[in-house]
């Protein structure tokens, strides 16, 4: 599989992906085939690491009802959308099946690398945007910032840029997080 989405007419399908073997690493956007090898770096994997540790325990204590999940875990938005987001968030309880999450997180935050970035502004922008997923955040974390987006109305528009000492809001469970704290020193 190439690096960029599989030119084949076929469009594929999570029984497809199913049958894929276990060292293909991908997920299924419009389905296209997404390679996502290389294995993530350390700052990628320590931003990631970040962000569930400071949201995991949150909905549980606040009695929201929501589940925070971190990646590898497939999402199956429809047969042919299937994706692992960096961290998720889903808060009706009905789509967390055993195997995988059934149907579009309330919250998606991705963390960006120079491989994935495209994809991450573009395909699976709109493909969250498409499926109602309420807050997506990309975390840049070479740059050391995160951008919010938020869907009005079924489309999405740029809450913020955050940085430093700034404050973000994951407004679907009522957590405010400084920017910093994402980022090891």
């Amino acid at each position: 599989m190439s690096t960029q989405a599989a030119k084949e007419a076929y469009c594929y399908t999570y029984e497809d992906y199913l049958e894929f073997p276990d060292d293909l690493r991908c997920e299924i956007i419009n389905g296209q085939i997404y390679d996502m090898t290389p294995s993530p770096t350390t700052g990628h994997q320590g931003v990631t690491g970040e962000i569930y540790g400071l949201i995991w325990d949150h909905p549980r204590n606040q009695k929201h009802g929501c589940q925070v999940f971190v990646a590898p875990l497939d999402v199956v938005i429809s047969q042919d959308q299937v994706v692992q987001p960096d961290v998720l968030i889903v808060c009706d309880r009905k789509k967390i099946e055993r195997t995988h999450i059934a149907g579009a997180p309330d919250v998606v935050f991705e963390t960006a690398s120079p491989a994935t970035s495209l994809k991450d502004r573009r395909e699976k922008m709109e493909l969250y945007e498409r499926y109602g997923v309420a807050e997506y955040f990309i975390i840049d974390p070479d740059a050391r910032f995160l951008e919010k987006f938020a869907s009005i109305d079924g489309k999405y528009g740029r809450v913020g840029i955050y940085a430093g000492d700034a404050t973000f809001c994951i407004d679907t469970i009522s957590l405010e997080i400084c920017a910093k704290e994402l980022f090891s020193e």
